[in-house]
Order: structure tokens, then C-alpha cells, then sequence
């Protein structure tokens, strides 16, 4: 049989020539006969080229082709040793973030900080920062928790302004690892899923996860919701999206005019990835409202959750003098495994014994729902069980639908 050649354009609008030639495990490859290569394919063939994998894809890298010129400046060469794993300089700020090996077990908040900083360093497109760190966080989150990757998993991140982006600049993240696959992650708790295709659209659906059964919303560690939220903001903010696992692969293309509820979804069962990539990219700088997005998508998941609940144990008014209160801090990173310590520390034993508690978020923007679930979720159940309420205080709008979308699904099943 004839080897499959190497696509020789890598771009995002067209993801299926280099996926299909990845799933074809080829043995090895010269970079520079792609061009343009964008980010997202760069992390995937790094992924499979990681010099401690069983069976590593061998890259040569010409010497003046533009193509691996991009990519050693990206370290694309360092993140392929297990030694380095890492670029000593994080990258061109406004341009690129070097591609970066995802350790297992370690905090992903920082990370998806530093990059989201580094990316779009300009104040006057906050929301565009805001939005990226959500989404870096969850996917970053997914490869540590879901993936069974012992090599961790890779992030590379750009800044487009040329090419088809030259009308509309686009910033575009990507995380990939060579793991189990969104499929068989799910099998363990949704035996109905063994199609590929009908799992990673299930994927999307808010409360699904490997850490519980269907019909319920939530673990104390995990709420399943990273996926859905990633696919609603690409439809909001006019993104695209590419998820690729084992089997199958799945196109969301954002409306451009920002009016599309619904974005349009292409799900291919001929194409895949050896292991999970997950690509994102959205423009630069349009003008985007981070606040009303995240509480469109409260409502969307709202109205997607069964509701068993009727009381609520989340209170917005002022608490009594005598209710002690616990400012929650913002150090500018978030660290959800402290936040559920810091819970069960401090929230647990004082709702145990049936005192309630006042919570005051001044001060804080911005939160991502693995984080306020990490905080609130055993918390806000254990107060509904001791019929004792939850005050909260000082909440931004984004904040607050983040809080209210927790307290509908915690209280759900």
C-alpha cells in the first residue's frame, strides 16, 4: 500500500486532510512541506511526535522552509523532549504562545492565565481575554482529569492577522494529547454511547462526564460542563470549533454576523485523532460582552437541566449582623482544588451545625464554573439538606449567573 502524503496546507477552516493523515499513523514527516501550518496542527503533530511515546512520529525540519522556521520559534523542538518540555521564554506577546507540555496532576489556572495574558495583552479587549481564559481553562482541565495520557498532553496558542485572516484577525488556542478519547472516556457511565460520533456530540450537552451517570449534574469534583460551555461561546462570539478524538471529529462554526443562536455542526465519523484534540478560535477584536454571554449561556443550560429543586438556598440580600462572612479572595488565578479545600475547611462544619454563611465575591470579575463548583457545589447541597442558607455578596453579573446556574443544577440531581 502506498503511504498516505502529508495535506499540504494545515488551517482550521479545512481540519479533515491533516486528521485523516495523522489516524493513518504515519511513521514520519518534513514539516516544511506544509505551508501554512497553523497552531492547532503543530500541537497535534507534536502530541504524536513526544520522544517518550511508545512509537514517536519523526519530524524533520528543513532548514529554510517557512513552515518549521514557525515552528522552532513556536519550541516546537523543546516540547518534544521530556527534559525541556517547556520553552524558556513563554513567547511573542500580541503574537504567540510556545507550544507547552501539560503536566499531569498540575494546576492548570495558571497556565490558562499566563496564556490567555500573553495573547491578547491589550486592556481595551478584556472580554476577549476573559473568554479565552475560560475556555483554556476547562480544556486544560479535561486532558489532567479525563485523558489518561502519562505524557500530559500539549497547548499552543497564536494570533492570526494574515492569511484568511488578514480581514479579521482571530486568535486561536489548541490543546491535544494522546490518551483514551472522548468515547471510551464516556463508556464507563453511558454504556448507550459506543457510537463515536453520538458520544462527542453527546459531549456537548451539558452535564455529561465520565465522573457520573446521566441524569445526574454533578461530582464534587466535576460538574460536566466544560465542553458545553466551550460550544456555546464559539456560536456567541462567531468562533470556530474543532474536537477530533478517537473515531470521530466534530466542526462548530460560530455565526459571523453574531445573530445565530445555534452556529452550524458537522460531525464526521470518518475522521479522528489518536487520543483528543480540541482547537478554538475566535476574533481578536470584535466587541465582545463577556457578562451577557456567560448569562445567555446560564439560560441555555438552565433550560437543558432538569430542575427537581424548589428551594433556594443562594440568597442575594444583605445576611444579619451575626451571619460570619468569608471574603472570597482573587489573587488573579484561580485554584479550584484550593477552593474545595477551603470549603470543606471552613463552609462544611458551619453548615453542618446548621449556621449559615455569607460569602463575598467584591472584587472578582470573572469565574469559571469548575471553580464556583469546586467552592459552592457539596456546600450549597449540604445547605438545602440542612435547610440553611448561603448568603452572597458583592457579585458582578457574570459572577452571579455562574453562581445561580450552579445552584439550579446542584439542587437538580
Amino acid at each position: 500500500m502506498t503511504p498516505m502524503a502529508s495535506p499540504l496546507r494545515v488551517e482550521l477552516t479545512e481540519p479533515a486532510p491533516l486528521l485523516r493523515w495523522l489516524e493513518r499513523d504515519p511513521v514520519s514527516v518534513s514539516l516544511g512541506t506544509m505551508d501554512p501550518i497553523e497552531m492547532w496542527g503543530l500541537v497535534a503533530i507534536a502530541t504524536l511526535a513526544r520522544r517518550d511515546g511508545t512509537t514517536p512520529l519523526q519530524v524533520a525540519l528543513d532548514v529554510n522552509a517557512r513552515s518549521c522556521r514557525f515552528a522552532r520559534a513556536v519550541g516546537f523542538e523543546n516540547v518534544l523532549s521530556p527534559t525541556i518540555g517547556q520553552a524558556t521564554e513563554p513567547g511573542e506577546q500580541g503574537r504567540t504562545v510556545k507550544l507547552t507540555r501539560i503536566q499531569a496532576h498540575a494546576p492548570t489556572e495558571p497556565l490558562a492565565n499566563d496564556i490567555s495574558r500573553l495573547l491578547v495583552p491589550d486592556a481595551g479587549f478584556e472580554d476577549t481575554r476573559r473568554t479565552l481564559y475560560y475556555v483554556l481553562n476547562e480544556l486544560l482541565r479535561n486532558v489532567v482529569q479525563h485523558s489518561k495520557d502519562a505524557l500530559g498532553g500539549i497547548v499552543g496558542a497564536q494570533l492570526n492577522r494574515g492569511g484568511r485572516n488578514a480581514e479579521q484577525p482571530m486568535v486561536q488556542v489548541a490543546v491535544a494529547d494522546a490518551g483514551i478519547g472522548i468515547p471510551t472516556s464516556l463508556a464507563s457511565r453511558h454504556l448507550h454511547l459506543a457510537d463515536p460520533g453520538a458520544a462527542l456530540e453527546k459531549a456537548l450537552w451539558p452535564h455529561i462526564s465520565s465522573t457520573f451517570d446521566e441524569g445526574e449534574t454533578g461530582s464534587a469534583q466535576n460538574a460536566g460542563m466544560g465542553l458545553f460551555f466551550i460550544s456555546e461561546m464559539t456560536k456567541l462570539v462567531g468562533g470556530r470549533l474543532v474536537i477530533a478524538t478517537r473515531g470521530a471529529s466534530l466542526t462548530l462554526q460560530g455565526d459571523e454576523n453574531f445573530e445565530d443562536p445555534h452556529g452550524i455542526q458537522e460531525v464526521s465519523k470518518s475522521v479522528g485523532f489518536p487520543g483528543t484534540l480540541v482547537a478554538f478560535e475566535m476574533p481578536a477584536e470584535a466587541d465582545q460582552d463577556y457578562d451577557a454571554m456567560i448569562e445567555t449561556i446560564r439560560q441555555r443550560a438552565k433550560e437543558r437541566t432538569p430542575r427537581r429543586a424548589i428551594h433556594k438556598w443562594l440568597s442575594f440580600d444583605m445576611p444579619p449582623p451575626e451571619v460570619q462572612r468569608f471574603l472570597i479572595r482573587s489573587t488573579g488565578v484561580e485554584d479550584a482544588r484550593a477552593a474545595q479545600r477551603y470549603a470543606e475547611d471552613y463552609f462544611v462544619p458551619r453548615l453542618l451545625k446548621r449556621q449559615p454563611i455569607a460569602l463575598d465575591f467584591g472584587g472578582i470579575a470573572t469565574c469559571t464554573q469548575s471553580y464556583v463548583h469546586a467552592l459552592l457545589y457539596e456546600a450549597l447541597r449540604l445547605a438545602w439538606a440542612r435547610k440553611t442558607p448561603i448568603y452572597v455578596l458583592n457579585t458582578q453579573p457574570a459572577v452571579k449567573s455562574t453562581l445561580e446556574l450552579l445552584e439550579n443544577y446542584a439542587l437538580g440531581g
